[in-house]
């Protein structure tokens, strides 16, 4: 059975606005982008040898060799799966050309019969290559990569799963040696448990955490935005949402307290402002921390 594969073609207005609210994760956002541009750019890559060696940089041939593999590694509710989603918009005016996102589907291992895996993970990236005009760009984003990407000297590995990641592994390296314009961006929580072949692929590991009392302090501006809330209460936020176990989660302070407190208040016909949230998140316990 063939795999259905989720399509999108960038740039587009739902996804620019949800690539700009992501907030408090400009590093991996930028580092992202940027290696995305390299990969895409050939032109802007050969005008600066030339420019800055004209005689030729040995090394310049590990860029340009490069497997086109970026992993993003982090915690549940961190924003790494909303950032894969959405960096095709940006890219797509930074490169000025079309680029289509695909994303491999939740069942993608299949029922679990003899080659399946195999099978599914080669339908998926031949169709992703054929889809791609020589005008256009592609992305092919495998959230829960842990799922295909097990180190294969765990004991629990299946002969299956083993089989699966060799086939992962070999249509990464097809990309490269086909000179194809797709880059793959494997999404997981548990880095530690990716095999070490696929980690030696990836030109880029960008590890998302949970928000410090700086970015916390971002993410409440941004649902605070339109509230009248002075220094002091964004102080009594920051401090109301540090937990003494376990940080709260990007997702935890956005969806869950967030509009949690929203609800409330229009529900008691308050103003939506910081006494609603604190009394919100003392009732919420963090999401736990996937290790």
């Amino acid at each position: 059975m063939e795999v259905k594969l989720q399509e999108q073609k960038h740039p587009n207005m739902v996804a620019e606005a949800a690539y700009n609210n992501l907030i408090a994760i400009d590093e991996q956002k930028n580092t992202l982008l940027n290696n995305l541009e390299l990969f895409f750019d050939k032109k802007k890559i050969e005008k600066w040898q030339k420019h800055h060696h004209p005689k030729g940089l040995d090394f310049f041939q590990n860029l340009i060799a490069g497997t086109p593999l970026i992993i993003l590694s982090g915690d549940v509710g961190c924003g790494k799966t909303a950032l894969a989603h959405s960096i095709g918009s940006p890219l797509a005016k930074r490169i000025d050309k079309r680029v289509i996102v695909f994303e491999t589907p939740s069942n993608i291992r299949g029922a679990g019969r003899v080659g399946e895996i195999s099978n599914r993970i080669t339908d998926a990236f031949e169709q992703v290559k054929s889809k791609i005009k020589s005008d256009q760009m592609g992305i092919l984003i495998i959230d829960e990569a842990d799922d295909l990407a097990t180190d294969r000297d765990q004991n629990q590995a299946h002969h299956e799963d083993r089989a699966g990641l060799n086939v992962l592994i070999k249509q990464i390296d097809l990309i490269a040696r086909e000179n194809i314009t797709l880059a793959v961006i494997l999404i997981t929580n548990r880095l530690k448990v990716l095999d070490p072949a696929v980690i030696r692929r990836a030109t880029q590991i960008i590890e998302f955490g949970r928000p410090n009392a700086d970015a916390r302090k971002l993410v409440f501006e941004q649902i605070f935005k339109g509230s009248e809330l002075s220094d002091k209460d964004y102080t009594e936020l920051v401090e109301a949402s540090k937990h003494p176990d376990t940080p709260y989660s990007f997702s935890d302070l956005i969806q869950k307290a967030g509009k949690q407190s929203l609800y409330s208040a229009i529900q008691n016909n308050q103003p939506f402002g910081k006494d609603a949230y604190v009394a919100t998140i003392k009732n919420i316990k963090p999401s736990p921390i996937i290790k």
